[in-house]
């Protein structure tokens, strides 16, 4: 009986290994997936804890790291290199493009401002008049109340 479940436990175990070289392979081919864990997990189904007690597939996502981030460093600096105007005129196009998007937000701005001050004027013009209504409302209050108290002494 136990031969049974070490034999499926060996042939899970190849099927596992199979299915993380597939993705590591995929993960070193495709630049744009993670070099992770999770995202070995992701790909081949995997609990991330079962990739990780195996030793050799997070040792290989950090040489894909390594080679990745080589490649990089090796690319800026042949770029370098290569042309310095054209890196000078790629630095001007980038000045340029973040001064479009900066005078874009001050101009948004400046809009947003006189909305507020033109709100800020009417709310001022309609306190205004709320306070010479209420003036109103207290003064005519105040000549009822006289005019029922001359009524009252009237009758009384």
């Amino acid at each position: 009986m136990t031969q049974t479940y070490d034999e499926k436990n060996k042939e899970d175990y190849s099927n596992n290994t199979l299915l993380l070289n597939n993705a590591i392979n995929k993960i070193k081919k495709t630049h744009s997936c993670p070099a992770t864990i999770a995202e070995l997990s992701r790909l081949t189904g995997l609990h991330r804890n079962s990739i990780s007690k195996r030793y050799w597939p997070a040792q290989k996502l950090r040489d894909i790291k390594k080679e990745r981030k080589y490649k990089l460093q090796a690319a800026i600096h042949s770029g370098e290199k290569d042309d310095p105007v054209k890196n000078l005129e790629n630095k001007l196009d980038n000045a340029k493009l973040e001064l479009v998007f900066w005078f874009n937000k001050c101009t948004e701005f400046e809009k947003h401002v006189q909305q507020l001050e033109m709100n800020l004027s009417r709310m001022t013009s309609a306190r205004e008049n709320y306070e010479f209504m209420l003036k109103q409302e207290r003064l005519e209050t105040k000549n009822l109340k006289n005019e029922l108290n001359r009524l009252k002494d009237l009758f009384s």
